[in-house]
C-alpha cells in the first residue's frame, strides 16, 4: 500500500511512509527529477513535490530486488535443467551403445558349413533332391543333388540348383519334407540332433525319416528307430557335428531354438520392450518349465518379463496381445499383488515372477530366433 496525505496541511519536515511493516520512503535520489520545462510564470502556485503523495508506479527500490530474485530463480532453473539433461543424456547414450552392441552381435555371418551327405545306414541310402522333393537314393558323393550344408539358425540347405532349405510341410506326423526358399524366420526349417543320430524338427518329437513308401520320399515320423537315424556319409558322425555355424552369435546364448541377450544396463519396461523390438526380437517370455530353468542360469539380477496387465487389471498379456493362462505362469506366492500401481512383470534369479511398477529401472532379456 502507498501512504496517503494527512488531512491537515503537511509541514515542511513531514515524510511520507509506505504501508504496514514498511520503512520510510526512498530519499530524494529515488524521486523523479524536476521537469526542466516548467512555465516561467505559472499562473497557480504549485506545491513542493516532496509534499505530493508517492506516485502509483512501482517503488524504485523494490524493482531492483525483484530483478535480482528473478535472475537467481532463472539461474537455478537453468542449472536444474542442465543437470537433468545431462543425466538423461547419459542414460540415452548408454542405451544407444547397448543397442548397437546387441545389433552387431545379432548379425550372424552368412557362412555355410562344408557340404556333406545325409546317410541312412539301415538302408544304405543318401538323401537326394529331385526338384522340390527329397528322396532316398544310392549315394553319389560328387552329386550336387545329394550335398547339403548347415546355415545359421539350424537350417539345412541343398547344394542343388535351387539352393533351397529342407522344410517340413507341417509340424505333424507323416508330413512331407521338401525344399523351400530359405527363411530366417522359418520355424519348419530348423533341425536339431537328438540321442546321437536322430534328426528332429526343432521343438517337436518328429524325426527326419527315410519314408517306407514306393517313392522313397522323406517325411516326418514319430518313430525313433533305424529309419530316423542319419550320419554324415563316410563317417559315424551325427549330422550336427558338421555344423560350423553357431546358432547364436557372440553376446547371445542359445536354448531350444531361441537366442537370448541379457542387457548390461537398466531401463523402464517400455524402453526395454522398444529396445528388443528394434532388434527384431521380443522382451523375454517364459513359456515352459525347461525355459524357466534355463533362464535361471543366465540371469544376474531381476529382469523385465514381456507381459503386462496395463489394459485390464489382472489380465496379463504377451507382446502379441495373447492372454497368458495362469497355469503357464510362475508367480511367486501371493503375487501379483500391486494392483494398478504395478502393471509390469519381473522374473527373479530363482525363476519366480513379481509384478512391479513399469517405471522401475531394471535389466532385461531379449528373446528371438537365430
Amino acid at each position: 500500500m502507498y501512504g496517503n496525505i494527512e488531512p491537515s496541511q503537511p509541514r515542511e519536515e513531514q515524510r511520507w511512509v509506505l504501508g504496514p511493516g514498511s520503512k520510510e520512503a526512498c530519499s530524494d535520489p529515488c524521486l523523479m527529477e524536476e521537469n526542466p520545462y516548467e512555465p516561467l510564470d505559472p499562473p497557480i502556485a504549485v506545491p513542493s513535490r516532496k509534499h505530493l503523495p508517492d506516485p502509483p508506479a512501482r517503488p524504485c527500490c523494490s524493482q531492483e530486488r525483484l530483478v535480482l530474485v528473478g535472475a537467481v530463480a532463472l539461474g537455478v532453473s537453468v542449472l536444474l535443467n542442465v543437470l537433468l539433461l545431462a543425466l538423461g543424456s547419459r542414460r540415452i547414450a548408454a542405451l544407444m551403445v547397448a543397442l548397437d552392441e546387441a545389433e552387431t552381435a545379432k548379425q550372424l555371418p552368412n557362412v555355410a558349413s562344408a557340404p556333406f551327405l545325409l546317410y541312412n545306414e539301415a538302408h544304405n541310402k543318401c538323401v537326394e533332391a529331385r526338384g522340390r522333393q527329397l528322396t532316398a537314393a544310392t549315394c553319389q558323393p560328387e552329386a550336387a543333388a545329394q550335398r547339403f550344408q548347415w546355415l545359421p539358425g539350424d537350417r539345412l540347405r541343398s547344394q542343388a540348383g535351387s539352393r533351397s532349405c529342407v522344410t517340413a510341410a507341417k509340424g505333424q506326423n507323416l508330413s512331407t519334407v521338401w525344399l523351400q526358399p530359405c527363411r530366417e524366420d522359418g520355424r519348419l526349417q530348423r533341425w536339431e540332433c537328438r540321442d546321437g543320430t536322430l534328426l528332429a524338427l526343432a521343438g517337436h518329437d518328429l524325426y527326419f525319416n527315410y519314408g517306407n513308401n514306393q517313392k522313397h520320399t522323406v517325411m516326418l515320423f514319430i518313430g525313433d528307430r533305424e529309419w530316423s537315424r542319419w550320419v554324415a556319409h563316410g563317417s559315424k558322425d551325427n549330422i550336427c557335428s558338421r555344423s560350423s555355424c553357431p546358432p547364436c552369435s557372440r553376446g547371445w546364448t542359445y536354448f531350444e531354438g531361441s537366442c537370448y541377450f541379457c542387457s548390461a544396463t537398466t531401463s523402464t519396461w517400455e524402453t526395454a520392450q522398444r529396445f528388443c523390438s528394434a532388434l527384431g526380437t521380443r522382451l523375454l517370455e517364459v513359456d515352459s518349465p525347461e525355459e524357466r530353468t534355463y533362464i535361471q542360469t543366465i540371469l544376474q539380477d531381476s529382469s523385465w518379463l514381456g507381459i503386462t496387465d496395463k489394459e485390464v487389471e489382472g489380465t496379463w498379456k504377451r507382446a502379441d496381445g495373447t492372454i497368458l493362462p495362469r497355469e503357464q505362469s510362475s508367480w511367486h506366492r501371493n503375487e501379483p499383488n500391486g494392483g494398478q500401481q504395478e502393471n509390469c512383470a519381473v522374473v527373479r534369479t530363482d525363476g519366480t515372477w513379481f509384478d512391479y511398477p513399469c517405471t522401475s529401472q531394471l535389466p532385461w532379456v531379449c528373446e528371438g530366433q537365430p
